[in-house]
């Protein structure tokens, strides 16, 4: 049985709000960030939620949480500055729960932006999974020196990240990165967050296989 706790972590802007999905006998970790905030993204957002759902399940220990300034998070937006702190303060506070397990940045759109350059900067990331990947405003060339698994879930018809642009970042990556493809749906994956989510799982299954 899985246990899933709220819980408040120390971030560099003041507490952030949290919630831990404790996988029984798990083989990894997970910290998941969520979407761009002022455009209403949050931990509780739907591919966010079922991400950690899944993948828990999959015997992944998960982390969602809000980016400062969002929900009951201390701070206020800080347009991916102080966000990519906060990320690696809730890697922080995993790596202390958790000191044994390899551990996977996951990151939707603005989450994937800050998850990126974080797993560029900090080698004791194992792999880095990305949801929406929005190359229309970010190279994301960092991951083509990264050296570790890359895996991308993408809505087919993705406005922020064309399915070519992305499988030509992919296969740039050493190793190269794999690419899961939800057919049909755009940058918010509308109606298909449960399979987006499963698909997140899916690629770490995979990672960590």
């Amino acid at each position: 049985m899985k246990q899933s706790n709220e819980l408040w972590i120390e971030g560099p802007a003041g507490k952030l709000e949290t919630i831990l999905e404790a996988a029984p006998a798990a083989r990894a970790a997970a910290v998941i960030a969520h979407p761009h905030p002022p455009q209403g993204g949050t931990m509780h957002n739907p591919v966010v939620f079922h991400a950690g759902r899944e993948l828990c399940g999959r015997g992944f220990t998960a982390l969602r949480f809000n980016f400062r300034g969002v929900g009951r998070s201390d701070g206020r937006f800080d347009d991916g500055r102080g966000e990519l702190d906060d990320l690696a303060a809730a890697v922080a506070w995993m790596r202390q729960e958790a000191p044994f397990l390899p551990l996977v940045l996951v990151g939707y759109s603005f989450g994937a932006w800050c998850a990126s350059r974080l797993a560029a900067a900090d080698d004791g990331i194992a792999a880095f999974v990305a949801i929406g990947l929005p190359t229309i405003y970010h190279p994301f060339e960092e991951l083509e020196r990264l050296g570790r698994p890359v895996a991308v879930i993408q809505g087919s018809d993705d406005q922020l990240g064309g399915i070519a642009e992305v499988e030509a970042l992919l296969s740039r990556c050493r190793p190269a990165g794999r690419l899961y493809v939800v057919e049909g749906c755009g940058h918010l994956v509308p109606g298909r967050a449960a399979e987006a989510g499963a698909l997140v799982a899916e690629a770490c299954d995979q990672i960590f296989s």
